[in-house]
């Protein structure tokens, strides 16, 4: 993996791999086997209903398949879909995304998300797309400020009004107080930052300043397979690359529970189990 293009090419060489609903259904039940393993007991993960469909599969069934599996809490975790509209594929294709989730309004979906190729298009051509997700009731959330600079991450967020932001590490000073202000959840994925060149090294990264600066972090492991890494390995990156403190991580565990897009009640009871846990080690 070279740079954010070279993972582009590679998630979509995984992609071919898939030929059918069955395919998508085991990997979901093994990626939630995978995350409660790792100790996640609620996980959101993107699902690109776009991608079934240029691989000639049904958009509805593969989410059918997906949504089944998570529905049986593989391992104990309790996973959702946040669906996909991939920014490089234009504003028309994150609007067929929608148009499946009308037809096929799972449960399991709680959100609308914008992955891929972040300099491909402004975030601006995606307005109407996420102000129809809001008006079907979803959460919004959106990758920026990854591998654009400052100023793309300003525009999602003046353009778009997500709930949430992936990655968000090219945010300045100024966005930085921003984002505080506003209380907006940053999932931060420092082991991806670094493999798909976003950040040059550990030792450049800012997460330390965006927690500093009082911004909402929570940390992800983004694509657990493609960066072989897993979210426990990510908080141990945090303790022994930034040096955080036991009562920094829980605070990011606590964040990636207020930015969660799960119900209050969920959210009340997954803040008061983390009195119980201690950051990996």
């Amino acid at each position: 993996m070279r740079d954010s293009l070279g993972f582009l090419e590679l998630y979509a060489e995984v992609c071919r791999l898939f030929r059918g609903p069955e395919d998508y259904g085991e990997a979901a039940f093994s990626i939630g086997e995978a995350l409660a393993g790792d100790g996640v007991g609620y996980a959101e993960i993107y699902v690109s209903p776009e991608i079934f469909s240029r691989m000639g599969l049904s958009a509805e069934a593969c989410l059918a398949a997906i949504a089944e599996a998570f529905r049986g809490r593989p391992g104990g975790c309790d996973c959702r879909i946040l669906l996909d509209g991939v920014r490089q594929w234009g504003p028309d294709s994150a609007e067929r995304v929608l148009d499946v989730y009308e037809r096929t309004p799972l449960p399991s979906i709680v959100g609308l998300g914008m992955g891929g190729d972040e300099n491909s298009l402004p975030a601006a051509a995606f307005t109407s797309a996420y102000a129809r997700a809001r008006a079907l009731g979803l959460r919004t959330s959106v990758h920026a400020g990854e591998w654009g600079g400052a100023e793309s991450l300003e525009e999602a967020l003046d353009a778009l009004r997500p709930d949430r932001v992936d990655h968000g590490v090219a945010a300045d000073e100024r966005i930085a107080r921003r984002l505080a202000a506003d209380s907006t959840t940053l999932c931060v994925a420092p082991t991806g930052n670094i493999a798909t060149g976003a950040v040059e090294s550990f030792e450049k990264h800012p997460l330390p300043r965006l927690i500093e600066a009082g911004v909402r972090v929570a940390l992800s492991a983004d694509d657990p397979l493609l960066f072989a890494t897993t979210t426990a390995n990510e908080y141990r990156v945090a303790r022994e690359r930034f040096g955080l403190s036991d009562e920094t991580l829980r605070k990011l565990a606590e964040n990636s529970w207020r930015g969660a897009f799960c119900s209050d009640s969920d959210r009340e009871e997954g803040l008061a189990r983390l009195a119980a846990w201690n950051p990996p080690t």
